[in-house]
């Protein structure tokens, strides 16, 4: 028994289509234009409804003579079973032929050729609501969908669906193809970085939860924080540049932005160059960065299979993260393609800031020059003589305690991290020499999604959300569906051939 008729539905199209048509030139007349939009949106819905209805009466219920071909097995038609599929125009109930038998597992084959997701949630409302949960609370973002579309969303509906999606991240690039070569850079850039995220507190651990009823004066209320590791890597075609355009850049001299330093308008001999990272594709893991590394590692490897690429890696000077890095390209056999790893200019430039205001003060005539000076000298090489300078000034001069911490501060920064510091050779081969990138991606990507007021996340969860994430900020959104209805296509309905595989908007095109 078929649920719809296609002669009852196209009464009712040809009803709504004279209704629409009726309104735009009678009551849309007396209206303003934000009213008869709302209206013909609703009509439109309806029609939409209409007609998609019509669709499914015409493939009928998937019935067909005899038993059908399961694998190995045979399974006869047991019973006609009625589901409701949730689309952008509203439900819809589809009855479908149900083959069984004894000990078997039992399957609708028109499941598999409508390709209906295991929820009742279509794919295409889906992919709205999860476009817009990645920018937004899942509140929100149900809450305005079900209004858009007067059709229920539930917060935790979608929450399932982000995780169930969200989960195929891993495999998705690991099969993505290669860049065009014609629009990569010939050096491979990779930066990382971390970002503390506020977590529920069923995620710490039972052996140190807070037993304390009250927090105590001091107590802080942020809660247990988790790091997400970001991750990025990119291609970019050197642009070589003077330590003096460096400086003049750090300096803010001339009206050079800092930006310059990502986009550089002229190499050393005057002629005009873009120098920007090309093809960038970023991530984020709760996993810890060991996981993060390795799957980093993989993506190097994938976008570089030839491997004749330089790398060059850009860190906030964090040790753990340093270590753990090489150890990962070691690991994935990268290590001896890594050229340089090179300390962000802008923290070296935040340690030279806080040590020249220590000694000229914050308003003193002859900090900036000072700065200016000590940068200069760091990016021309010469950093074991900037801690040998601050050094002396720490023995030989009368220092106040805050001036003598922020000099040592700077001289143990400078000492940690002086195998970093090559900026002449660094400036010299044109590589970039701050982490802007990932810095923007800890941001973007991380905070300004995790941490929103009263945010508080299981690790799924924010895991699930910084992988879509990412999809979209890697400019994948479309094609990551597109992969995973055809992935969970052969996840559900592996047994039955398919006759309509899933389709990408640029596929159906």
């Amino acid at each position: 028994m078929e649920i719809y008729d296609v002669e009852a539905l196209r009464v009712k199209q040809r009803d709504v289509m004279e209704k629409i048509c009726g309104y735009v030139s009678g009551a849309a007349l007396k209206k303003d234009l934000y009213s008869v939009e709302k209206d013909l949106f609703r009509y439109v819905l309806r029609l939409g409804h209409a007609f998609l209805c019509e669709v499914i009466a015409r493939h009928g219920t998937g019935k067909v003579e005899g038993p059908i071909n399961v694998g190995e097995d045979k399974l006869p038609y047991h019973m006609d079973k009625e589901t409701t599929y949730q689309s952008v125009f509203g439900e819809v109930k589809i009855n479908r032929a149900y083959y069984w038998s004894k000990g078997e597992e039992g399957i609708c084959p028109l499941d598999a050729e409508l390709n209906l997701p295991e929820r009742r949630y279509s794919y295409l409302l889906d992919q709205w609501v999860q476009g817009l949960i990645v920018e937004m609370p899942y509140d929100k973002s149900v809450a305005k969908f079900a209004e858009l579309l007067d059709i229920p969303v539930t917060k935790l509906g979608q929450q399932n669906v982000a995780r169930e999606v969200g989960s195929y991240f891993t495999e998705f690039y690991r099969q993505k193809p290669v860049f065009d070569p014609a629009t990569e850079g010939s050096v491979l850039g990779v930066q990382a970085d971390g970002k503390g995220v506020r977590m529920i507190a069923s995620e710490k651990p039972q052996a140190v939860k807070d037993p304390k009823p009250r927090r105590g004066k001091g107590d802080k209320s942020g809660g247990l924080r988790r790091m997400a590791v970001a991750t990025a890597d990119f291609t970019f075609n050197p642009g070589p540049r003077s330590p003096e355009e460096m400086v003049a850049v750090l300096m803010k001299e001339n009206n050079q932005p800092e930006a310059a330093e990502n986009t550089v308008e002229r190499n050393l001999g005057g002629e005009k160059r873009v120098r920007k990272a090309l093809n960038v594709q970023v991530a984020a893991s709760m996993a810890g960065k060991q996981v993060a590394f390795a799957e980093l590692g993989e993506r190097v490897k994938r976008r570089d299979p030839e491997g004749e690429k330089r790398i060059v890696v850009l860190l906030d000077g964090e040790k753990a993260l340093e270590d753990q890095l090489l150890i990962s390209f070691r690991e994935a056999e990268l290590a001896e393609r890594v050229d340089a790893v090179i300390l962000d200019i802008l923290h070296v430039m935040e340690y030279l800031w806080a040590a020249g205001t220590a000694l000229h003060g914050e308003k003193g005539a002859g900090r900036t020059l000072w700065v200016r000076e000590h940068a200069l000298a760091i990016l021309e090489g010469r950093v074991g003589r900037v801690i040998g300078a601050l050094k002396q000034i720490l023995t030989k001069q009368n220092l106040r305690t805050h001036q003598v911490r922020a000099l040592q501060t700077a001289v143990t920064y400078f000492g940690n991290h002086k195998h970093m510091m090559h900026y002449d050779r660094y400036l010299s081969l044109g590589y970039p020499i701050a982490t802007g990138l990932i810095e923007g991606t800890c941001g973007s990507l991380i905070k300004d999604r995790a941490d929103l007021s009263g945010s508080r996340w299981s690790s799924v969860g924010i895991q699930a959300v910084l992988n879509l994430r990412a999809v979209m900020k890697n400019g994948d959104w479309d094609d990551y569906w597109g992969y995973c209805m055809r992935a969970e296509h052969e996840r559900l309905y592996r047994r039955l051939p398919r006759s309509n595989p899933p389709t990408t908007r640029a596929e159906a095109a």
